[in-house]
C-alpha cells in the first residue's frame, strides 16, 4: 500500500517483518548513473577484518547457504560478514545476497532495503543492474506496483549495458505488473 509521502512505500500489515508505519524511501533510485558492468570485485581488508582471506572465507561460507537454498542461514552469514567487513570490496555483493535471502522468503520490505542500498550506495557495482531489478520485484511484492514499474523502467536508463537476459527479465516483470508502455 502506498503512503502519503511521495517516493516512499509502506509495508502492508500482512505479517511481513518491519515497522509498517515507517516508509521505505526510494527517492534516490535514479541517482547517479552506474558504470558498465565489470569483473567481480576482490576483497580488501577492513578495519574489523584480520585479512583478505578472512573476508573471502566469510563471504564464501555465507554464499554456500544461498547455493543450498538455506536462506535463513545465508541471512545470518551475510549480516555477520557486513558487520565484520564493512569496507570490503565484497560488501556490495554481500548486500545483494542478503537482499536475495530476504526476497526468497517473501520478506519484501527487508529485501527492498538491501537492494535500494546497492543502487544508492554502490551504484557502480556489477550488482547494480540486478539490484535495481530485484528492488522492483520487491516493491511489486509489497503491492507498490507504480513504484515497481518506475524502478523497472529505470533499469535500462541507468544501466544501458545491462545483460540482455536481465533486460528480458525486466520486460517480463513489467508485463506481470501491468506497467504502462
Amino acid at each position: 500500500r502506498r503512503s502519503a509521502v511521495p517516493g516512499s512505500i509502506m509495508e502492508q500489515p500482512d505479517g511481513i517483518p518491519g515497522d509498517p508505519a515507517t516508509p521505505l524511501d526510494i527517492a534516490g533510485i535514479g541517482n547517479p548513473p552506474g558504470a558498465p558492468q565489470g569483473q567481480p570485485r576482490q576483497p580488501e581488508t577492513s578495519v574489523a577484518a584480520t585479512g583478505t582471506d578472512s573476508a573471502r572465507s566469510d563471504f564464501d561460507n555465507a554464499y554456500t547457504y544461498i547455493q543450498q537454498h538455506q536462506f535463513e542461514q545465508a541471512e545470518m552469514g551475510f549480516r555477520s560478514f557486513l558487520q565484520s567487513h564493512p569496507r570490503s570490496k565484497l560488501a556490495p555483493d554481500a548486500t545483494y545476497w542478503l537482499g536475495e535471502s530476504y526476497l526468497q522468503r517473501a520478506r519484501y520490505r527487508d529485501a527492498a532495503e538491501q537492494f535500494l542500498k546497492i543502487t544508492t550506495s554502490y551504484g557502480t557495482s556489477p550488482k547494480g543492474p540486478d539490484s535495481m531489478f530485484k528492488l522492483g520485484v520487491s516493491l511489486r511484492g509489497l503491492g507498490a506496483n507504480d513504484q515497481a514499474c518506475a524502478t523497472f523502467a529505470e533499469v535500462g536508463r541507468k544501466y544501458p549495458s545491462a545483460r540482455p537476459a536481465l533486460l528480458k527479465d525486466v520486460q517480463r516483470e513489467q508485463q506481470r505488473a501491468k506497467c504502462p508502455s
